[in-house]
């Protein structure tokens, strides 16, 4: 390996899938500093369109707060299975995003609390909290800027009512939302402004095309639906053309999606039909193309399920989704999509001669939700940004010698043997000395 140009050995590890980046890291200290190199990281995302998509399983039922992981680009192997995801103590959390290596975990009961999660490496950090709204409902979306290579998260916050009788109330939603900008790293979220539409949030497979995070919206029964992207270079907010495909306004039953790089509409007919547009060229309306027209298919893992034993597993959260199929990307052949069909399959179609496969794992849960993850070792910003508002302070032994000694034992504190903070308005202790009452 010493004799291999350092460019030579990242385009290796660029290739491999992050499982075995990371286990990489522990064969020696030259391997471990590689893995931590900025242009790895760099390159193992740039190869994530020729590669087959790289999954996450978020399990509620029967344990709550469960992730797996899922390469494809592994099939083939012998030993091909779903691993189980060691999850920090959390409360219950929906997962609400992927963005380049980290995971976005909201609290079930509490919106406004937000966990970053990189899934691989178990570093876990909580958002600061933002100005809080009464009766909100919060729409997030999450990014990359490429070029000051920070993590950006946008909060869309629209109000909401109860109208109807107390027994049959119906909850109602603004058509505007209040948004705010938080750069990971920072501690106070900026106020961006209003916006006049509502975004459809659509799960946890965020839809990032060309540095931008789209959204299918909803302006009203009668009004049109336009696709809404926000950039996270220059904070905009612009409108994307839409397909003629017919029937996208007046709040359709679609779905975007990232296919191969490309923004995609994932248009829903009757029957579990449904065709799928690509965007060739980005925000050029005339490049939409249809490229799929998938027909109903009943995976044979569902043609004999008993519904009536699968009734405990109404007290998922996923229960509510299990009617739906969601389009989860392409195989790196180009010919086959993937989908999730009711929470409980995993299933391709091949576009040249219409032929279905179900996929099936060990390890695989009986019931979850599919989150397309972009898996690779987190920047080495990373670990600087999310630390910035903290000071480690450690004993000072040394320094504590020359103090003038205070009279009574109990004025003394922890800030009389740290050798800076004495401004600080708090102090974690995250240490002691088990014989000498020293705290660090």
């Amino acid at each position: 390996m010493e004799y291999l140009p350092r460019e030579i050995i990242l385009d290796i590890l660029s290739r491999l899938p992050v499982t075995s980046v990371l286990q990489s890291k522990l064969v020696c200290k030259a391997w471990h500093n590689l893995v931590q190199d900025p242009l790895l990281v760099s390159m193992h995302f740039s190869r994530a369109t020729e590669n087959d998509p790289c999954l996450v399983l978020h399990c509620d039922y029967p344990i709550r707060n469960q992730l797996y992981s899922l390469e494809l680009s592994a099939l083939g192997k012998d030993d091909q299975r779903v691993n189980k995801i060691c999850v920090p103590v959390l409360p219950e959390f929906n997962v609400v995003g992927s963005c380049k290596g980290l995971l976005y975990l909201c609290d079930s009961s509490a919106k406004d609390i937000v966990y970053v999660y990189n899934p691989f490496t178990r570093d876990c950090i909580e958002l600061p909290k933002s100005t809080e709204l009464l009766h909100q409902y919060p729409v997030y979306g999450f990014g990359f800027n490429q070029t000051t290579n920070k993590y950006k998260v946008i909060k869309a916050m629209y109000r909401t009512h109860l109208r109807g009788p107390h027994n049959g109330h119906i909850i109602l939603y603004s058509f505007q939302a209040e948004v705010q900008i938080l750069t990971l790293g920072s501690s106070t979220w900026r106020n961006f402004g209003r916006l006049p539409h509502r975004l459809i949030h659509q799960g946890p497979s965020q839809v990032l095309v060309c540095g931008r995070i789209h959204w299918h919206t909803w302006s009203g029964v009668r009004s049109s639906c336009p696709i809404i992207s926000f950039d996270f270079e220059d904070e905009q907010f612009r409108e994307v053309p839409k397909p003629d495909c017919g029937g996208l306004d007046h709040r359709p039953n679609i779905q975007l999606v990232d296919l191969g790089g490309c923004l995609s509409a994932v248009v829903y007919n009757n029957y579990r039909e449904f065709e799928i547009w690509i965007m060739k060229e980005y925000n050029v309306k005339d490049s939409w193309i249809k490229e799929f027209n998938i027909g109903n298919h009943v995976p044979t893992s569902l043609e004999a399920v008993d519904w009536i034993s699968a009734q405990p597993y109404k007290d998922s959260k996923l229960y509510g989704k299990s009617s739906f199929v969601c389009v989860l990307g392409l195989l790196k052949t180009g010919d086959e999509v993937l989908f999730e069909n009711k929470c409980r399959a995993l299933v391709t179609c091949n576009k040249k001669d219409g032929t279905f496969k179900h996929l099936t794992f060990p390890g695989l849960p009986n019931w979850f939700e599919f989150v397309v993850h972009e898996g690779a070792p987190p920047p080495v910003q990373w670990n600087m940004d999310i630390h910035l508002e903290y000071q480690a302070m450690a004993p000072d032994l040394l320094w504590y010698e020359d103090t003038e000694a205070l009279r009574r034992a109990a004025e003394y504190t922890c800030l009389h043997i740290t050798h800076g903070g004495e401004e600080e308005e708090k102090v974690f202790v995250v240490g002691h000395d088990w014989v000498a009452m020293i705290v660090w």
